[in-house]
Formats: structure tokens, C-alpha cells, sequence
């Protein structure tokens, strides 16, 4: 190996060479993408000429406090070949000079980032090769929380000025329904004890843990095509003391709104079965609220229950945790709700490199970097991603992670008596629903994270 031309960089006290031919580019340090889960030596994410690489601190590679950046001499440099995808942080650039191979002196050890010694001047720049440089980074592990009979205690942190939605489709448009009225989310493939007298919309009652419950085809309710399908879900809704089933045709998301895209406007829909719109970006959403629930309870109050407040409260204490329900190779697992940020249509995602092969990729989500966590490596299942694919984003330490499952099923009020503690890698519960017929293995997302070095 002969070096002919170095760039001379200044980090800290010290003085270091990297041959020109490694650098495309120098520049000002962009802005930077927090990654979650990212390796000792790794920053995050920016955008160098409009691709995302990955900036790695050379700073940390040699054990040195990371580079400051928003000191005016940081400067982020662009590599070539092999390291295109990366880009090199690094504290001060001085110049660029030719290589006076009498001044240079090589060394011969592999695992060391600095295969020579040149003197320039009053100056002994060390000279980095990138590829025992970059063999430096190295995994890194979540630090530990404190755990308490399985769990993990963290206080997540409410978005302020914002509303939590459920989103939802019928007839191929979009609706949506404040989540502080959903109680649960309920397969539709159920039998129904009809109802004589009542309306077309109501399907008849069902009994949901010894409880009779009347369900109502929204569908119907908005004129909209009634079509069968396995997507079906029913809604079950409780306001002022009184609940209801609403059949959907599908569940599509679970999303936080900031209240400025929320927009009230009840007085341009027909029958007061639409309370407003929420503004997602480039498209609408129908919503309702209370005002229209109570609408729905007046028309059939002949055939709802009302429950008195001791007994919603009784039957609110016996309850042990809410979970989302979702499928992985035809089998059900669980997160705890309140884990969960939102659910999204799955995509494509973007390789990082220096990651753990658990880590799919990255993805951008209203400008945000979200870490993917693949499940079916660490449940040894064959990835396949189809069209009822979702992303469950969840929050983890103050940051973001998702996790790409087959499809989501149910969202769940979990009864104590429904909960089996187990100490296991991963999961922290069996559920045992339908009187034990159906057995959901409840994960604890922390667990996954932190029982590898990822």
C-alpha cells in the first residue's frame, strides 16, 4: 500500500491523514436524525446531496469525546466506494497535502486504524485506513431499567395539544373515532341474537364476557355497501354509561392528531352523522364524536342497555392491561396499548449500515426516523410482507421503534383472571381468552429490545 495525497485532520490535540482517494466530498455538518438502537460510533442519520447516509463520529472510533457539532470547524466528509453510504464526522479540516514517501513510515498491524506515521512539518500525522476505522463500530446494548415482576417501568409521555384516533375504513373511505370511547375491538365472525322490532342497522346482541351487547352495521348506518369479509371488525364503544358494537369494514390505523388539524363542522353534514374532519396531510378524514354516539344510543335506546356507574367501575378494576392483538405466521401475540404510538400501512425500508441483522431498516414518518425491528428474525419465522401487513410503531425510551406483523386483529380489555405471568426471554403473559380456547402470547417490548445487544 503507498499513500500519495492525505487530507489532514485535526481532532482534539492530535493530528490525523486520510488518503483523498477515500473522500468524495467535504462539507458543513447537516442537520442530524437521531437513530435509535445505533452502534457505538454512530451518530445517526443526514442528508448529504440528497441521499441518507450514515454519520459516523471518528471522534468515538478512537476513543476520544465525541466532535462538537455545532462548533463553526466540524465538518462532515463524504466517502467513496465501499463507504458511500457513510459519511465521516470529524472535528477540524486543514488542508490537503502531497505524500513525500522519505517522510512516511508504514506500519504493519491490522487492527489498528493507523497504518503509518508522516511527518509534515513540526507536525507527526497519524494516517487512518477506513477499513480497520470503521471495523471499530461496535454493537451496542440498551441500557437496563428497572424491572418488577416482569415489567418494565416506564412513564411515557403524553403528546400535548393532540387527540388520539382510531382510524378505520368502510366502503373504501376513511373514518375515524376519538380512542377514549373505544373499550375493545372484537372479531366480527360472531353469532348474533336477533332482535324483533329493532332497525336494519342493528345486527342483534352478542354476549361479550357475560355481558349483552347490541351491535349496529355502520355500514348500513351510512348507506354503504354491507359486504362480508374476514377484515370485518366490531367496535365496542362506551359513552355516558352505555355501550354499543359497531361493525367496520377494516382497521387501518391508530394515530395521535395535533388539535389544529382537527376541524369541527357538523352543520355541513346531512343527519348529524359526521362531527368534522381531521386534515392527514393531503387527504381527509371523517370523524365523530360524543354528539353522535349519543345520536346513535337515542335511536336505539329501546335496544341498548345502560350500565350504572358502580358496575362500569367494578367492571373497570377488574381490568389488568389493554392490548392490541396482532398475527405473525398465523399465530397471535400482544402489546400492552399504551406502549403503542400508532399503525401504520407497512413499506419499504431503508438499509443502515453497521446495524444488527434484527434491525430491517429505517423509515421516515412525517419527517421522523423510525428504527424496524424485524419479530420474525427473532422468532426464527420466514418474513413475508403482504397486503394486510402493518407497522406497529411503539414507544421505547423516549424514542420510536417498529415492528412489522401480518396483520393486527383486536384491541383487547385484558381481565386479571384472563392473566398468566411467565418468565420467558420475551413474553411476559399468556393470555387465556375465551375461557382458555384462545392463548395470546403478550410480548414486553423492552424485553425484545434489551435481550440482545442490537
Amino acid at each position: 500500500m503507498q499513500i500519495e495525497e492525505i487530507l489532514i485532520i485535526k481532532n482534539g490535540s492530535e493530528h490525523y491523514g486520510i488518503s483523498t482517494e477515500d473522500i468524495n466530498q467535504i462539507s458543513r455538518v447537516p442537520s442530524l436524525m437521531p437513530l435509535p438502537l445505533r452502534p457505538a460510533g454512530v451518530r445517526g442519520l443526514c442528508a448529504v446531496g440528497g441521499n441518507i447516509v450514515t454519520m459516523v463520529d471518528m471522534n468515538l472510533l478512537l476513543d476520544m469525546d465525541e466532535v462538537d457539532i455545532e462548533l463553526d470547524k466540524s465538518r462532515l466528509l463524504s466517502l467513496n466506494a465501499q463507504y458511500s453510504s457513510n459519511s465521516l464526522l470529524v472535528s477540524e479540516v486543514l488542508n490537503t497535502i502531497e505524500v513525500n514517501q522519505n517522510n512516511i513510515e508504514y506500519i504493519e498491524n491490522e487492527n489498528d486504524p493507523v497504518v503509518a506515521i508522516y511527518k509534515h512539518e513540526d507536525k507527526l500525522i497519524q494516517i487512518v485506513d477506513l477499513e480497520p476505522l470503521f471495523s471499530k463500530i461496535h454493537r451496542v446494548a440498551i441500557d437496563a431499567k428497572e424491572i418488577k415482576n416482569g415489567k418494565v417501568k416506564n412513564e411515557v409521555a403524553k403528546e400535548e395539544e393532540s387527540n388520539r384516533f382510531l382510524i378505520f375504513s368502510m366502503s373504501n373511505e376513511k373514518f375515524a373515532i376519538n380512542i377514549e370511547y373505544l373499550r375493545e375491538i372484537i372479531l366480527s365472525d360472531i353469532e348474533y341474537t336477533e332482535i324483533i322490532g329493532s332497525s336494519e342497522e342493528i345486527l342483534g346482541l352478542i354476549t361479550l364476557r357475560d355481558e349483552l351487547i347490541t351491535v349496529l352495521d355502520m355500514r348500513k348506518y351510512y348507506n354503504f355497501d354491507a359486504t362480508k369479509k374476514e377484515s370485518n371488525r366490531i367496535l365496542i364503544i362506551s359513552h355516558a354509561n352505555k355501550q354499543i358494537g359497531l361493525l367496520i369494514d377494516e382497521i387501518i390505523d391508530i394515530k395521535n392528531f395535533p388539535i389544529y388539524n382537527i376541524e369541527y363542522m357538523k352543520e355541513r353534514f346531512e343527519d348529524n352523522k359526521i362531527s368534522g374532519v381531521i386534515h392527514n396531510g393531503d387527504s381527509l378524514i371523517s370523524f365523530f364524536d360524543h354528539e353522535v354516539l349519543e345520536k346513535i344510543f337515542d335511536e336505539n335506546e329501546t335496544f341498548i342497555d345502560i350500565k350504572d356507574q358502580q358496575s362500569e367501575t367494578q367492571g373497570l378494576e377488574d381490568i389488568a392491561m389493554e392490548v392490541i392483538v396482532f398475527k405473525l405466521a398465523d399465530k397471535e401475540y400482544a402489546f400492552e396499548v399504551e406502549n403503542v404510538a400508532e399503525i401504520i400501512d407497512a413499506v419499504d425500508t431503508t438499509k443502515v449500515a453497521y446495524t444488527d441483522d434484527l434491525v430491517d431498516g429505517i423509515i421516515n414518518i412525517r419527517g421522523q426516523i423510525i428504527t424496524i425491528v424485524s419479530l420474525f428474525d427473532k422468532l426464527n419465522i420466514e418474513t413475508k410482507i403482504g397486503e394486510d401487513s402493518k407497522i406497529i410503531v411503539c414507544s421505547l425510551h423516549d424514542t420510536k421503534i417498529g415492528f412489522v406483523v401480518d396483520s393486527v386483529s383486536d384491541i383487547l380489555n385484558i381481565k386479571k383472571s384472563e392473566l398468566r405471568e411467565q418468565e420467558d426471554e420475551l413474553f411476559s403473559n399468556v393470555l387465556h381468552l375465551d375461557n382458555g380456547k384462545r392463548l395470546v402470547l403478550s410480548m414486553d417490548i423492552n424485553q425484545i429490545v434489551a435481550s440482545e445487544e442490537i
